[in-house]
């Protein structure tokens, strides 16, 4: 059930509304509330089917999925199988090849890259190690996996399986792995799965098949690797995680986050400043050698609220807790957005 509460910011000039969303029981495709742990659900089309499946939102602030890509359930257990999901190649988007039990084949397409693909098949590519016949085997450090979508997938970027799930969806760069990953305290498969992502071993899948389910976990990110024909990807055993490379034709599974910048904020120009602490209790300060004309908070839901600063001194203890974007609006017109987390 939604629960609705509204405050007013500081000033008494505008009102601020914040949903917080607990456990969905049908889908309305609503976000997490502003708490770890809170939960939502999406709804799109895979492998030609309507599915729904469950958000929630993580200890770093950001909405992840809480299942991997492809899996009927949230993990119930470290090794319930109905969560292990299925195994995408770097680069490749829902298209078949992805499904665990797809051919292994062992010739790589004419074409090795995604705009070889004509749309996408089923075919899995993998035929040894460092085989020149794998997946992408020659890609470039500087390819990318964000095409929108695969008639927009090129010699150099394949597309992100997650953009089918709508606005703001994609898949995580190798940083916001690790950021996650610091911020859940996890650090093995036991401690994977007792974080608010339910994270599972779902193993890996090359020319020899899928190995070590129920025992490794390995998990794509959109950032390439240093190495030819590489992607950068995090493991986690019983004993370690980690973010390393691998070859594009290991199967791996996927888990998808959503832009929180995505509601209703443009021109997201960077800029030298410092909002801080952050997280913060009350008090946030601006520093900034540029002429600042407004500072707003953005709520998880959209809503903005003015807010003053005096002297580079931000007052927000009225506000409740939660995530949220400021945005800091220079007298030049650019504007500058960092993401605020008020306990």
């Amino acid at each position: 059930m939604n629960k609705l509460f509204n405050s007013f910011c500081m000033s008494g000039a505008m009102l601020l509304l914040l949903t917080n969303n607990t456990k969905a029981q049908a889908c309305s495709n609503a976000d997490p509330g502003n708490t770890p742990g809170d939960l939502g659900c999406v709804s799109f089309i895979y492998q030609g089917q309507p599915v729904t499946y469950t958000t929630v939102r993580s200890a770093d602030g950001e909405i992840w999925l809480q299942q991997n890509m492809g899996s009927s359930k949230v993990a119930a257990s470290i090794n319930d199988t109905e969560a292990y999901g299925d195994l995408f190649q770097w680069g490749r988007w829902d298209d078949g090849h992805q499904l665990r039990n797809s051919a292994i084949v062992a010739t790589a397409p004419a074409v090795n890259d995604p705009s070889g693909l004509n749309g996408g098949n089923s075919g899995f590519y993998s035929a040894g190690s460092n085989s020149f016949s794998n997946w992408w085997s020659e890609g470039a450090p500087n390819d990318q996996w964000t095409a929108a979508n695969p008639s927009s997938a090129t010699a150099t970027n394949g597309a992100d399986p997650c953009k089918a799930m709508g606005a703001g969806w994609r898949l995580p760069l190798g940083s916001e792995i690790e950021t996650v990953l610091a911020a859940e305290n996890i650090s093995d498969t036991g401690s994977a799965f007792s974080s608010h992502l339910k994270m599972v071993p779902a193993g890996m899948k090359d020319y020899n098949g899928i190995f070590s389910p129920g025992a490794r976990l390995y998990l794509w990110s959109s950032s390439s690797s240093p190495y030819t024909g590489s992607g950068q990807h995090l493991y986690i055993s019983m004993y370690s995680a980690l973010t390393n490379s691998s070859g594009r034709d290991g199967g791996m599974s996927v888990r998808c986050m959503k832009e929180i910048s995505s509601l209703s904020v443009s021109d997201l120009k960077k800029k030298a400043i410092g909002i801080y602490p952050n997280p913060t209790s009350g008090i946030l300060y601006l520093n900034t050698d540029a002429a600042v004309e407004n500072i707003y908070l953005i709520a998880i839901t959209g809503q903005i609220v003015k807010v003053q600063a005096a002297e580079g001194k931000i007052d927000i203890s009225n506000v409740p807790a939660g995530v949220y974007t400021a945005e800091v609006v220079l007298k030049n017109g650019e504007k500058i957005i960092r993401k605020v987390i008020k306990n």
